[in-house]
């Protein structure tokens, strides 16, 4: 294989995350390097402390890695219609997050959308405009100020503290960057469903159901959207977005694409000439070592999810850490697959009982019984939500049957409850305890109230009972994966996909949300 050839292999994959367009430059050669990265302008993040432990390698020297992507939105020097009015200047805030995390082995990923609204703390920070200034640390406020305040190196610092992941990388993109990338690749294929989105005060995005080509000024309308999607909230527009970029890693990794040299070109000028990346990534050899790192990445194994939320009972425009959302971090921090996913079913899975941002807790608080004499396909469980989050119940009976489990709904009488509880009537003790072992912090009793065994969900309930069903989950692969349907086949987050999933499923409707900017 001559050198040309295998710099294109180089682009194989990588090129389709969000991050990865930028490694499209690593097809044009010493010149155009050095040409196309005199563009890239760098922050540092030298001035970070207290930052989390770099990823140790595995046994055979891999190194899982972590590239924080923030799409700003700030309008100066950028271009096209629908930007906002002149109080938006000077303004850099990420209305965009994503946490790309690259296993080890290079054989999955995980892509977390990040919502702007999302209420966290922000530690202490340089000034974004002026580093001799301090941003003061915060308790709690809006995930996007942490740039807005102390540009993307706050962002960094903020996601860290947040997540205990160490990111390796960022990149931010801006209005112009996407723009040029979505018409340099061609356009990228979307879907919209009934009854279309008509926005044409807010982001200006007029469509009509079913699929699309779109680039250019109309494909940030529609990644920018949000008045006419779902609630009008940040939250539909993230399904969107997630959406858009497993369409656009197919179109940029589709063979056509990968083969022509100008198309290569385009690209790599496109978001390098729009481009702030921290000073490690504009290394040629730190570009070609990413490139090579997720070669072999195939969209199966792509999971895009939200991190898990609720609505903060204060301001329902704004939104908390949700139960699942330690989880997330904890697997990601142990180059683990989320439980539920593709690459959990293919390569192995840590998908034990976990609650929410904590260790694992003990089965249940009773003894006595064995667990592994009572088979879970002899248990006949009524389920119920004990807690004011909707379906509940109707997730943890799905994930259940998966395990094997005979189950149903059952929907009043339980409510307020803070732990999970199995109760069993006579001479089902050891039933109860078979299934509580599959719940972590399930309290089993005995009940004469009850007929058969109910299971009552409160709030402690892990995030791989009580999430959305993954019903694309495939069989065992090539590593030590496990039979499918013999774990929970239950994704860490409700809003969530696959990066080969098709389009056109998992949106919210759009709505016809009205007024003016």
């Amino acid at each position: 294989m001559d050198k040309k050839a295998r710099r294109k292999k180089r682009l194989k994959i990588a090129a389709g995350i969000a991050a990865g367009v930028i490694l499209a430059v690593a097809a044009t050669g010493t010149y155009i390097y050095e040409h196309l990265f005199g563009n890239i302008q760098t922050v540092s993040l030298s001035s970070l402390t207290n930052r989390p432990a770099a990823a140790k390698p595995d046994a055979f020297g891999n190194v899982q890695q972590n590239i924080l992507i923030l799409g700003s939105q700030t309008r100066d020097g950028q271009t096209g219609p629908h930007l906002g009015n002149s109080t938006k200047l000077g303004t850099n805030i990420s209305d965009t997050t994503m946490l790309v995390h690259i296993n080890a082995e290079h054989k999955w990923a995980v892509v977390v959308s990040i919502p702007r609204d999302l209420i966290v703390p922000r530690p202490q920070c340089q000034g974004r405009n002026d580093p001799n200034t301090t941003v003061q640390a915060s308790s709690a406020d809006m995930f996007d100020l942490a740039m807005n305040l102390g540009g993307p190196a706050c962002a960094v610092a903020t996601v860290e503290q947040m997540t205990g992941i160490r990111i390796d990388h960022f990149v931010e993109v801006t209005f112009n960057a996407f723009q040029e990338l979505t018409t340099a690749v061609g356009g990228v294929q979307v879907c919209i469903p009934e009854p279309g989105i008509n926005d044409p005060n807010y982001s200006g995005l007029v469509l009509s159901a079913g699929l699309h080509t779109i680039s250019g000024g109309q494909a940030l309308e529609f990644i920018r959207d949000r008045h006419g999607v779902g609630t009008g909230t940040d939250l539909g527009r993230i399904q969107y977005q997630q959406m858009f970029v497993s369409s656009l890693f197919t179109k940029v990794t589709s063979a056509g694409t990968l083969a022509d040299p100008i198309t290569l070109y385009k690209i790599a000028n496109a978001v390098t000439s729009n481009l702030t990346v921290d000073d490690g990534l504009k290394s040629v050899s730190t570009m070609v070592g990413l490139a090579q790192s997720v070669q072999s990445l195939k969209s199966h194994y792509i999971q895009f999810v939200t991190a898990p939320y609720v609505f903060d009972p204060a301001n329902q425009n704004r939104v908390d850490p949700g139960p699942g959302f330690g989880t997330v971090w904890t697997d990601l921090r142990n180059d683990q697959p989320l439980p539920g996913s593709n690459a959990a079913s293919a390569f192995g899975t840590s998908a034990k009982s976990v609650t929410a941002g904590g260790p694992t807790a003990p089965a249940s608080t009773s003894t006595g019984a064995s667990t592994n004499t009572v088979p879970l396909s002899s248990l006949t469980v009524k389920v119920y939500n004990g807690t004011a989050t909707a379906h509940l119940a109707a997730y943890a009976a799905a994930n259940l049957k998966a395990l094997g489990v005979n189950t149903s709904i059952g929907y009043s009488g339980y409510s307020g409850y803070a732990k999970t509880e199995v109760y069993y009537p006579a001479g089902q003790q050891a039933q109860a305890q078979a299934l509580a072992n599959q719940i972590a912090g399930a309290v089993v009793k005995p009940s004469s109230s009850v007929g058969t065994l109910t299971l009552v969900i409160g709030e402690n309930a892990p995030a791989n009972i009580t999430a959305v069903p993954d019903t694309t989950a495939v069989g065992t692969g090539s590593g030590a994966g496990s039979t499918a349907g013999s774990t929970p086949t239950a994704t860490i987050s409700a809003e969530s996909r696959t990066g080969d999933q098709n389009i056109c499923s998992s949106l919210p409707a759009p709505v016809k949300y009205g007024g003016h900017p």
